[in-house]
């Protein structure tokens, strides 16, 4: 039960940091903070961390964006099937390894949600956006520290 508090608590944090409205300047360069807290929930706990709680944040994701329902299911998809084959890997990477891997997550989600955007919308526009992928890799020390203590705190196996 302590496990579902903490990770459910996690997890709306990341959405409320992910909400935070940032000037239109950084729009670009704001951090996916719930694939973060995603991807380390994934690395950190690959046994409880399964399809449909995927799903489930993808379409919360959808919902509170507004766009089409799925499209975030399916690029969170594919990084839950990245980090399910790559953890044992991924673990014993140095950090700076450890944010080039996120950088590179972060952009295969990003890539996948604008690449649905533009089938959808069939407009075009730059790559800008994968500043934000930028963002995330450089988080990525900071999430996982606080992850880790809390995970370690409750002893969450």
């Amino acid at each position: 039960m302590q496990t579902f508090i903490v990770l459910c608590v996690s997890f709306l944090l990341s959405f409320y940091f992910y909400l935070i409205p940032v000037p239109e300047l950084f729009i670009d360069f704001k951090p996916q903070w719930v694939v973060l807290t995603f991807i380390y929930w994934s690395l950190a706990l690959p046994h409880r961390i399964g399809v449909l709680i995927t799903v489930g944040l993808g379409l919360i994701l959808d919902i509170t964006e507004g766009s089409i329902f799925g499209w975030h299911a399916i690029a969170l998809l594919f990084v839950h099937f990245i980090c399910v084959f790559g953890y044992r890997r991924f673990r014993v990477f140095t950090v700076f390894q450890q944010c080039l891997l996120i950088f590179g997550i972060t952009s295969i989600y990003l890539l996948i949600c604008y690449w649905l955007s533009t089938i959808v919308k069939q407009t075009a526009s730059d790559i800008g956006f994968l500043g934000s992928a930028v963002s995330s890799a450089l988080m990525w020390p900071a999430v996982f520290s606080i992850l880790r203590f809390f995970r370690r705190r409750y002893k969450i196996k």
